[in-house]
């Protein structure tokens, strides 16, 4: 029996994918949601089944967000009892969040095997991101099985001595895929920009992140800004910085709408890890407002430019056209299959590397 958990949005939408593979190939499972963010789960909650195992009375705390430490403790308690009652063969996490790490480790308290997918991602600084960074390295130490998203991934969890790792590719390209052959796109805007920001370790250069788009609107008038404001209170009380009127705020949209403004505007400006991944696959450039990042592959193909919190001289840059893009450097779109052949033991458990 498999146990695929999650807590997150972005997990939810890494993880539908394997779970619906799972589900095609009759494969034993069950679903943990540990509820470890409410606010953004709506949307994506009915691409996988409804839980069999839920957190969410365990961290709900009505008006006020646990801290990370809070989190963790929970999560780990209610896991603990759940791994006791029920002798899981395999557990599956994915990515870097306070529900991959807490879980993940109450499985090997309990002799229970982890899987990790989207393993090996690096910027070898514990700072950034934070605390995701450290999050995902002890996974890696902990996973008996690391599924490598890129060639990079594998030569960092190579040198680190990981085991059974194999190169499979990243599920967000199944899930954009997904999603590409469902939806009527957009025409393409050579004017419109999308901005997200929201990272725990920009939180204390938010208002400086938001006085750069804020001169950058003032000082480009013929783009319009497109910007999905996330809910979190370090993101929103910078909100009165944003004056200019080719500034549009939007509340938080599904994620099938976000791969839409994706393909539309002309480049992006983002902190998030995840809308990386996703402007590679629809070949868009993208202003990465980090000090560093773990998706090199981006940068690498000229797609992407770590910028930190100065946004406005790559701006040109950003605003000339993509080069083509022959074939996305995050995989082909089989991840999810791959993964689950691995599990259901039809390939090899040794390392594929």
């Amino acid at each position: 029996m498999i146990l695929v958990a999650f807590g997150t949005r972005p997990e939810i939408i890494k993880l539908f994918p394997v779970i619906h593979e799972l589900k095609h190939r009759s494969i034993p499972h069950k679903i943990l949601f540990t509820g470890q963010h409410l606010d953004l789960y709506e949307d994506v909650r009915t691409l996988v089944p409804d839980p069999d195992f839920s957190f969410t009375e365990i961290l709900s705390r009505p008006g006020k967000d646990n801290t990370l430490g809070e989190s963790y403790h929970k999560i780990c308690g209610a896991a603990e009892g759940l791994f006791r009652d029920i002798p899981f063969e395999t557990v599956l996490v994915q990515g870097d969040t306070t529900t991959a790490l807490a879980i993940a480790q109450m499985a090997f308290y309990n002799n229970i095997g982890v899987a990790h997918v989207e393993a090996g991602l690096r910027t070898f600084d514990m700072g950034n991101p934070y605390p995701e960074e450290l999050n995902r390295t002890l996974i890696s130490r902990i996973a008996e099985i690391n599924f490598a998203p890129t060639r990079q991934a594998v030569h960092n969890l190579v040198r680190e001595d990981a085991k059974n790792i194999h190169l499979v590719g990243n599920t967000i390209v199944d899930a954009v895929n997904h999603f590409k052959q469902k939806m009527a796109w957009r025409p393409k805007s050579s004017n419109k920009v999308l901005v997200t920001l929201h990272r725990r370790e920009n939180h204390v250069v938010m208002d400086r992140l938001f006085d750069e788009v804020q001169n950058i609107a003032v000082t480009n008038t013929d783009l319009d800004f497109i910007w999905p404001l996330h809910p979190n209170p370090h993101v929103q009380k910078h909100r009165k910085r944003l004056s200019a009127p080719n500034i549009r705020i939007v509340e938080p949209v599904g994620y099938p709408e976000m791969l839409e403004l994706i393909n539309e505007v002309c480049f992006i400006i983002t902190d998030s890890g995840g809308i990386q991944e996703e402007a590679t696959c629809l070949n868009k450039k993208v202003l990465v407002a980090r000090e560093k990042t773990e998706r090199t592959e981006t940068i690498d193909i000229g797609l992407g430019r770590l910028v930190g919190r100065t946004i406005s001289a790559s701006v040109p840059w950003a605003r000339i056209a993509p080069p083509p893009l022959s074939e996305s450097p995050y995989g082909d779109g089989d991840a999810a299959n791959k993964i689950v052949a691995i599990l259901s033991g039809e390939e090899k458990r040794g390392a594929d590397t």
